[in-house]
């Protein structure tokens, strides 16, 4: 019952948290772009609108792997863009993946200079993921998960602590369903309902088990 009940406050806590980083996020998408300058001198720098001009480096491009999107296999594509405060990489969304695992996809990008805008996100390590890509492979760079040391290994130069989900409006033919909260809090709510009714049906069972204890005792 304790078990139960710890995992059924676990959730309970997962959904505030989920909420308030929903609230968050319509706060902050409310207000102006910021520019690169700006955002690097905040603490918090996720989910905030951001506009910057730079050239996207078309020649070093890596491919997130193993991405879905509606049931369907393929990559989200990262781009490094070179910007006057220094290179920031871009995620300009999901493509599809071939019918073979060694054929990747092409690109035709402009290599001038535009202004770029979405949303800015800050990629955390995952210790699971231990595949990296070697040093050896071509371009472009498949990748299992957003390193930015990694990224920088392979660039030979240092990239800013931030990347650019690229907006859904910006005329570049990539799929860009952004989901900055996977699961809802009303999942969380849910399992937690569920947690703790597992907790009391333990607490009936154990009174019915005693009871039964008792009548045998008494027989």
């Amino acid at each position: 019952m304790i078990i139960l009940c710890s995992l059924g406050v676990w959730q309970l806590q997962r959904g505030q948290v989920k909420a308030q980083r929903i609230q968050q996020i319509e706060l902050r998408q409310a207000t102006n772009p910021l520019n690169i300058e700006d955002i690097l001198t905040l603490q918090d720098k996720q989910d905030l609108p951001l506009e910057f001009k730079g050239r996207m480096l078309v020649n070093k491009i890596f491919l997130l792997d193993n991405r879905i999107e509606n049931g369907q296999v393929g990559f989200q594509v990262l781009v490094p863009v070179r910007t006057e405060f220094g290179i920031v990489i871009t995620n300009l969304g999901w493509v599809k993946a071939g019918q073979y695992r060694n054929e990747l996809p092409k690109f035709d990008l402009p290599s001038y200079e535009q202004t770029l805008f979405g949303t800015s996100w800050v990629p955390t390590v995952n210790p699971m993921v231990t595949e990296t890509a070697q040093f050896t492979d071509d371009w472009p760079v498949l990748l299992q998960s957003i390193d930015l040391t990694l990224i920088s290994k392979f660039m030979g130069a240092d990239v800013l602590p931030i990347v650019l989900q690229l907006d859904p409006s910006f005329p570049i033919g990539f799929s860009r369903n952004w989901v900055p909260v996977v699961m809802a809090p009303e999942k969380h709510y849910g399992y937690a309902i569920q947690w703790f009714a597992l907790a009391i049906a333990c607490f009936v069972i154990y009174v019915i088990a005693l009871r039964k204890r008792k009548v045998l005792k008494d027989v």
